[in-house]
């Protein structure tokens, strides 16, 4: 009951902070708030390394004035007074800052209802079932084999409400839970270490499986044993989901981010309607996946949320949109806006998310339409080639460059996989690759915004140790 009395108490004083910003001189203001209640539990060299259960509420207000000049400030403080003082200084900052061009945000409408977003299990997990599951998946990942250590981990469950005002009618409020498990390690033979391997299950529910998490991650690592250098040579590469969801995820959304396209700097922005990949090639963002990690009723700004066509067959037919890019560009407002975005930025791995921070454009579940071959299948398709399951390497923002380690990869040759390869690297552009998807496979992996199957991209530049 006191978590439902703490929401109830901040969700009414934001509606009255809001209230007093409404009798201000100003064109827009609104409020995110949210109260979380996290479970979590790390793994460091085969232990637990730390246990707690950490209680987190705040509020972030962006204020507009005449001018499209925005203001931000957050408080963390959940009384009257420090809430409200939150909103005047956003106010205030607002007057003195520069002008943020087509801002808006968006009018009060009835959001879609999305199912499988809440587990009460996972709100009753207590500190000591998560130490036990993690301990749980370490045993099984170095009982696979002796020669696996289990590096670092998370296990994590959260409870959240979270809510949304504005000025325009926007008021709503919903809750969620998510569990996360995360396990990484690395094998040790003959004196010579595997790289990293890691594997993570996402679920909006409490029933993750340590011991199918521990071995997995202990399969990924004997996989690795007994490398052999690899030869430069032009040829086939099999990106695995965990590859298609960290690099080529972040180029494909850059291209698709509607400021980036408002401001000239994504390399699709004058192609919508054309051809800018290979047919094979079909992607959308669905935030109203039944139980989908990413899943919501509404945006960071309040915004219903759709399931967007962005390419059919390799046409571009959309854009990801937020209140402002959609105003800019005269289009649908897609209902991007997050205040959980993923990917690497060096002012919010600071400043934090959520409350603490102002929204931004990103995908919910950016899902690649999946094939109909196994993996295997994709395999025995390729006469010399790699089989990339991770990379190490950030694409460039805006071109798609990619010039990224090898990870965790295998050299194929005459459609078997021949060894685990030591070293070497994949470079190239990653918009011609999105037009040389020969194939998809059907092992489509969830990961905290996408879910993506395996792509086997043709004539791709490998470069050996």
């Amino acid at each position: 009951m006191k978590l439902k009395a703490d929401w109830s108490f901040l969700r009414d004083a934001v509606r009255k902070a809001i209230r007093r910003l409404e009798e201000k001189d100003l064109t827009h203001a609104e409020a995110f708030f949210t109260y979380a209640k996290t479970t979590e539990v790390t793994i460091r060299n085969s232990q637990v390394l730390t246990q707690n259960r950490v209680d987190d509420s705040g509020v972030g207000f962006r204020v507009a004035v005449a001018g499209n000049k925005v203001g931000f400030a957050c408080t963390n403080v959940m009384s009257q007074e420090a809430i409200l003082e939150a909103g005047e200084k956003a106010f205030s900052i607002a007057k003195v800052s520069s002008e943020v061009p087509h801002f808006m945000l968006p009018q009060g409408s009835s959001p879609p209802k999305v199912k499988g977003l809440f587990d009460p299990a996972v709100a009753a997990i207590e500190v000591e079932e998560a130490v036990d599951r993690a301990n749980r998946a370490i045993t099984a990942a170095e009982g696979f084999c002796k020669r696996v250590i289990a590096k670092d981990g998370r296990f994590l469950y959260e409870s959240e409400w979270r809510g949304i005002m504005n000025t325009s009618g926007v008021d709503f409020e919903e809750r969620g839970t998510r569990a996360l498990a995360y396990l990484g390690g690395s094998g040790k033979q003959n004196g010579e270490v595997t790289s990293s391997c890691y594997d993570l299950m996402l679920k909006r529910s409490a029933d993750l499986e340590p011991e199918k998490l521990g071995e997995n991650v202990g399969k990924k690592i004997v996989d690795l044993l007994n490398p052999k250098p690899l030869k430069s040579f032009q040829g086939s590469v099999i990106f695995g989901p965990e590859a298609v969801s960290y690099q080529l995820f972040d180029v494909l959304t850059d291209a698709l981010k509607g400021d980036a396209v408002f401001a000239g700097s994504s390399a699709w922005a004058n192609k919508l309607g054309q051809t800018v990949a290979s047919e094979n090639l079909t992607v959308i963002d669905d935030a109203l996946l039944e139980g989908g990690f990413a899943s919501r009723s509404f945006d960071g700004e309040g915004s219903p949320s759709h399931k967007t066509a962005l390419i059919t067959k390799g046409k571009l037919v959309g854009f990801l949109h937020d209140a402002t890019s959609a105003n800019a560009l005269k289009m649908r407002n897609s209902g991007n806006a997050s205040r959980f975005p993923g990917g690497f930025d060096m002012i919010r791995s600071i400043v934090g998310q959520g409350y603490r921070t102002r929204p931004e454009i990103y995908p919910s579940n950016l899902t690649i339409q999946p094939g109909d071959k196994t993996r295997d299948e994709l395999v025995s398709e390729v006469e010399e080639g790699v089989l990339v399951e991770s990379m190490a390497g950030f694409p460039q923002a805006g071109s798609g460059v990619i010039s990224a380690q090898l990870s965790q990869a295998f050299f194929i040759q005459n459609g078997e996989i021949q060894n685990p390869v030591r070293g070497g690297m994949v470079s190239g552009v990653a918009f011609d690759w999105f037009k040389k998807i020969s194939q998809i496979g059907n092992d489509s992996k969830r990961f905290p915004h996408a879910i993506v199957p395996s792509l086997l991209v043709e004539d791709v530049k490998i470069i050996g140790a």
